[in-house]
């Protein structure tokens, strides 16, 4: 029966699959890792900070390395944050923006902290998020929507700028989220 399971594990192996954290971009003595704030390029305030918990929050579920601060970590995370824009991509008969997608590009650096060596970069990283915009383009019943703040009953009483915004804020946060895990698994699996 061994030998059953060592042969069915064996071709995936030689395909150059293989755990998640144990890939060549880990060094083997790494237990810890530490965060820094990724440089801002952008005028979004605060967002540094938003990211590096997203960040922090994907490695801690993950569990393969403890996040400790940086001057205390085997591993350093670092990076910028090159672009954070919101596009309009969908207009109304009017010419009104009724959807937008904000997009938002890194870059980011894995280091040995004892040796200074890069143990892996990816020189751009990039993610988006499509929100609505407008009033009469809610969907109430929308999962996205029911996850949100705002109750369907108060829509009449918002303007579209406070519903923009709103889903705006829920659209950075869904993207902070996705480019976090995106992070993981570049630095620990090197894809």
């Amino acid at each position: 029966m061994k030998r059953l399971g060592l042969v069915l594990v064996l071709p995936f192996l030689a395909c150059g699959y293989q755990l998640a954290g144990t890939g060549p971009a880990v060094p083997a003595g790494a237990r810890t890792i530490g965060i820094q704030l990724f440089h801002s390029h952008v005028r979004e305030t605060g967002l540094e900070v938003h990211l590096r918990r997203a960040i922090e929050d994907e490695f801690r579920r993950r569990g393969t390395l403890r996040v400790v601060s940086p001057d205390e970590a085997d591993l350093v995370l670092s990076g910028d944050i090159r672009r954070f824009t919101d596009v309009p991509v969908a207009f109304s008969a009017t010419d009104e923006a009724v959807q937008y997608q904000t997009v938002m590009q890194i870059g980011m650096r894995l280091v040995e902290r004892s040796s200074g060596r890069i143990v892996h970069e990816t020189k751009v990283l990039q993610e988006s998020q499509d929100f609505g915009a407008e009033t009469g383009v809610v969907i109430t019943s929308s999962p996205r929507f029911q996850r949100g703040t705002i109750d369907g009953r108060d829509l009449a009483n918002l303007t579209n700028v406070q519903i923009g915004e709103a889903r705006r804020d829920a659209a950075a946060t869904e993207l902070l989220d996705t480019l976090a895990r995106d992070v993981y698994e570049q630095a620990m699996e090197g894809f």
